[in-house]
């Protein structure tokens, strides 16, 4: 299975760009008004004439009500097309399953940000340099945690402990020393890790 619009002319494909980007955007879909302003089309009906050929080629399935639609392929994300092994090689199935713009890592929230990975204190945690790790500001931290905190106005990536009366931020790499920190200092933590992302 491939993500392509060979079967659509370069305007269809605009179109349905649009569906698919404004309903990333904002969780629900556009307005007949809204396609028809956006591409400065004279009417609604052209627009119906956009969306019964993306409905024929089963990009997306209209309903009677406004905003009523449903994507039902969007060739603009990167598909997830099933798994692999990272012990015995195993036949590639493509098989499609999600795509990498929905996994919960990935999706937008107003608590989630990306920070740049500077240094080497992760390594042991299989945290490098220049990876994006993902940090979410509501999440509830344990101990044994990986959080990203404030320290001297410097934000820095660092397993959480808690231990008595302190919090110790402790590297993943013997070469640093832990920070401790007294309990009453934890809002100095700015959220917890749930994931890094890495390019090659």
């Amino acid at each position: 299975m491939t993500n392509s619009t060979n079967d659509l002319t370069q305007k269809q494909a605009k179109v349905l760009s649009f569906i698919c980007n404004y309903f990333k955007e904002n969780k629900f879909y556009p307005t007949y008004k809204d396609i028809a302003k956006t591409f400065q089309f004279n009417s609604d009906a052209t627009v119906r004439t956009y969306l019964e050929i993306l409905e024929r080629k089963k990009y997306i399935k209209r309903h009677a009500k406004a905003r009523a639609l449903t994507i039902l392929k969007n060739p603009f994300e990167t598909p997830i097309i099933g798994n692999i092994k990272a012990g015995i090689p195993s036949e590639a199935l493509e098989t499609f399953d999600t795509t990498v713009d929905t996994l919960t890592l990935l999706t937008y929230s107003k608590n989630k940000f990306g920070l740049k990975v500077k240094g080497d204190s992760m390594i042991d945690a299989g945290i490098f340099e220049n990876d994006i790790a993902i940090i979410q500001k509501n999440k509830t931290i344990t101990s044994n945690d990986i959080v990203a905190a404030l320290i001297d106005d410097e934000a820095t990536l660092k397993r959480y402990v808690k231990e008595d009366q302190k919090i110790i931020l402790k590297a993943e790499n013997s070469n640093y020393n832990p920070i401790i920190l007294s309990e009453n200092t934890v809002t100095n933590l700015i959220g917890k890790c749930i994931g890094i992302i890495r390019e090659y």
